[in-house]
């Protein structure tokens, strides 16, 4: 992996978007996925607020399904505890987390600044200041934090010598590169252009003809702009977790 973090600066202006509106986060008793015990906190908490780049003034854009469950949680605690947020309602299900990203995109506070998808589902430590790696470098159009794994349910992003992506996919192991479920883009734009190309090459870059933020940066590469990574440490994902507990 290509470590090119630096010491984060919360003055920074930072989009940031949590998609929120997949089938598997409503659960069976009435909670969410976001509200799962965390030691002291819940897993968005321990995701979400434990991740460098956060700061208490960012303005989050949360995508959900409009249910009573999720109407519930946003209004019990997400527009509690982030007061500034902004909240998208998606009446069906959508065609997949890049769809519902960019549902997201629409709200974004700060158009000309880096976008950052955060699924918050795996915790872990990094000390990347996005917004000052996209400065310092402008022919840099995305970004992804991973770690080393080849278990089947992660995404993965094949390596060049160079530091630089060459491939992303969704499920498929290409290499010992899983994504930690965090993508940045250089900004909203660049963000379309990452759509669009996964649009154009649904057949090949969809998972179960759903379109998935992480073949997303197929189409930053396409465009002639780099990738590259950045490292997740002490990585804990709670899916595996209870898939391994229910096992």
């Amino acid at each position: 992996m290509h470590d090119v973090a630096t010491r984060p600066d919360a003055t920074a202006p930072l989009n940031i978007i949590i998609p929120m509106a997949g089938n598997d986060f409503e659960r069976a008793d009435g909670s969410v996925k976001a509200e799962i015990p965390v030691e002291e906190t819940t897993l968005l908490g321990a995701t979400l607020e434990a991740r460098a780049w956060w700061n208490g003034g960012a303005v989050p854009v949360f995508v959900l399904r409009d249910k009573p469950v999720s109407r519930r949680y946003a209004r019990e605690t997400l527009l509690t505890r982030y007061p500034a947020a902004r909240i998208v309602w998606l009446s069906e299900m959508s065609g997949g987390a890049a769809w519902s990203a960019a549902a997201g995109a629409a709200l974004v506070a700060f158009p000309d600044a880096p976008v950052v998808v955060d699924l918050c589902d795996i915790m872990f430590d990094s000390d990347a200041d996005i917004a000052a790696i996209f400065a310092t470098d402008p022919n840099l159009g995305g970004l992804a934090l991973t770690f080393g794994s080849r278990h089947p349910q992660y995404s993965y992003l094949r390596i060049g010598d160079d530091g630089r992506v060459l491939e992303a996919r969704e499920k498929v192991v290409i290499s010992d590169n899983a994504s930690a479920g965090v993508y940045a883009f250089r900004n909203v734009a660049v963000f379309h252009l990452a759509l669009a190309h996964s649009l154009q090459n649904r057949a090949s870059l969809s998972h179960n003809g759903l379109l998935f933020v992480c073949p997303m940066l197929n189409g930053v590469v396409a465009h002639g702009l780099d990738v590259r990574t950045l490292p997740a440490r002490d990585v804990f994902d709670v899916k595996i977790a209870d898939t391994a507990l229910a096992g």
